[in-house]
């Protein structure tokens, strides 16, 4: 049995509404989201709610043990694609019918929110009764009185359309977010556990998890979350060294993991990270803009214990155009030259397959590579992770296809030229699955249900790949996440004659709609 620390026990015999918050997806991820601990921080706040956690492949709760089948509602944070197969998984293993219209007034609602959910949740609508399109904390309260007001919940589904941030099947819905994100929720005493099980071990190690920002409006245009969660807000940094200080000293740990789409780009990211420093924790942090790195701040990054830095200069200098991805060749190699003075190692993120990307560009990424390796001070100093880039909703890039024999081209011809160990490719059959995914529609519902019970060939998959166009009908059209359609396809436009957009935070706005 696994040890956890801070869990939280309630009596459920002595509250109105049992929350079931499931996490489809191994449980040293679902430790690794903040998102997570904050829905069962909230809504464990209320006297009246008792959140459990559900982690496949589990179908009971880590407190009570208890099946899906007993509680009142039973929420997915859908963070990855993938793991909607684990949602039907586990609500057929906890006792819930899978199918929503099959179920009766003696089952669960079955909800989601999360990432997919806030951005095209229409694959999964055969599955999910309501979705929440935003940040929980801005909602949760009204959508539990709402519950707990009604009868029978399920009955009564267009009650919720009054909720702004819950999204209905077929009707619109504009997203929710927290503005002041002082008013977000910041758990303090977070749930972890005790083991030296590699497989339970979140991915920050023993973390306390310190969410800096939300948002980012940098504007790559590949990048989902850095549309559709925008405008970047953040935490003033007294409140995130009080919160730091007192969830240490709840918690008993001794490392901070910063928390943000965008943590570097916080405005006194070096005064946080000496701060922490000073309090005795060490710093962790999951990447770092390019843009946002001094000198400075790496060597109060070492001092407090990082070993590692993340970067993503994504592609060569052309094709970062296209992707508006503002960082010069000069500026990646400087940043590297700077972590192995200060003895880190370097982990570099790049993607194949970005919109205008030709075969001399992939000639000249083996070379950039190549060049890049060699700046290394000692064996496997600097590693490598290239992935195929896929198309997502609410992007300048939502109207590219993904092309699986182009992307397998050239991952073959990578894996031909790049001659080092520390060097690993995403399967592009997988990235195949993730853009049709991401980009279905209601259709997708069936082979999504057929997957459960049995192995759907890839073709078949294939074959319901979509082909959109300017004019087109795109799925998600009733999911308003701020973006001005018009700005999205202008942005397109400028991406394919490699036309960049500059940072709104330096330049001014150009009306994307988001503010």
């Amino acid at each position: 049995m696994l040890l956890e620390h801070n869990a939280i026990i309630k009596d459920f015999r002595n509250v109105d509404m049992r929350f079931a918050s499931c996490y489809p997806n191994l449980y040293r991820s679902a430790m690794s989201s903040l998102g997570f601990h904050i829905i069962y921080d909230f809504l464990n706040s209320r006297e009246d709610t008792y959140c459990e956690r559900v982690v496949y492949p589990m179908s009971k709760s880590l407190e009570t043990g208890s099946p899906l089948k007993d509680f009142d509602v039973v929420s997915f944070s859908l963070q990855y694609e993938q793991d909607y197969f684990n949602v039907l998984k586990m609500l057929k293993e906890g006792g819930v019918p899978v199918k929503k219209q099959e179920r009766t007034d003696q089952d669960p609602l079955v909800i989601a929110g999360g990432p997919c959910a806030s951005s095209n949740p229409i694959p999964m609508t055969d599955f999910v009764d309501l979705f929440i399109v935003g940040e929980a904390e801005a909602v949760m309260d009204e959508f539990i009185d709402k519950c707990l007001e009604l009868d029978d919940p399920r009955k009564n589904l267009e009650e919720f359309l009054n909720i702004q941030g819950v999204y209905l099947a077929d009707n619109p819905v504009k997203m929710v977010t927290v503005n002041d994100l002082k008013n977000a929720c910041h758990p303090l005493r977070q749930v972890f556990p005790e083991t030296d099980n590699k497989d339970y071990i979140p991915a920050f190690g023993r973390s306390f998890l310190l969410e800096v920002s939300r948002g980012c409006t940098r504007g790559c245009r590949f990048c989902m979350a850095g549309c559709i969660f925008r405008p970047r807000r953040e935490m003033p940094l007294k409140e995130l060294l009080k919160i730091a200080e007192e969830g240490c000293q709840k918690t008993g740990l001794k490392k901070v993991a910063l928390i943000g789409a965008a943590v570097s780009d916080y405005s006194k990211i070096e005064e946080l990270c000496a701060g922490l420093h000073e309090m005795g924790l060490q710093v962790t942090t999951p990447s770092l803009r390019i843009e946002s790195i001094t000198e400075n701040l790496l060597e109060i990054l070492k001092a407090s214990g990082l070993k590692t830095i993340t970067i993503a200069p994504e592609s060569t200098w052309e094709v970062r155009k296209a992707a508006n991805k503002f960082i010069t060749d000069e500026s990646v190699e400087s940043t590297i030259k700077k972590a192995i003075k200060h003895e880190l190692n370097v982990k570099l993120y790049f993607m194949i397959g970005l919109p205008t990307e030709t075969t001399e560009d992939m000639e000249d990424l083996v070379s950039y590579v190549d060049k890049l390796i060699k700046l290394g001070s000692r064996r496997n100093q600097i590693k490598l992770s290239v992935n195929p880039f896929i198309p997502k909703p609410h992007t300048p890039f939502q109207w590219e296809k993904f092309d699986t024999k182009a992307i397998k081209s050239k991952a073959k011809y990578l894996n031909s030229n790049i001659k080092i160990r520390s060097f690993k490719i995403e399967n592009p059959r997988k990235a195949m699955l993730q853009y049709v995914l991401s980009m279905g529609g209601k259709e997708l519902g069936e082979l999504i249900y057929q997957s459960v019970y049995e192995t759907v060939p890839m073709k078949k998959w294939a074959d319901l790949s979509p082909n959109y166009s300017l004019d087109s009908d795109l799925p998600w059209k009733n999911i308003d996440v701020g973006m001005d359609p018009e700005f999205l396809k202008d942005e397109y436009k400028r991406a394919l004659n490699k036309k960049m957009t500059p940072w709104c935070e330096e330049f001014g706005c150009y009306n994307c709609g988001a503010c």
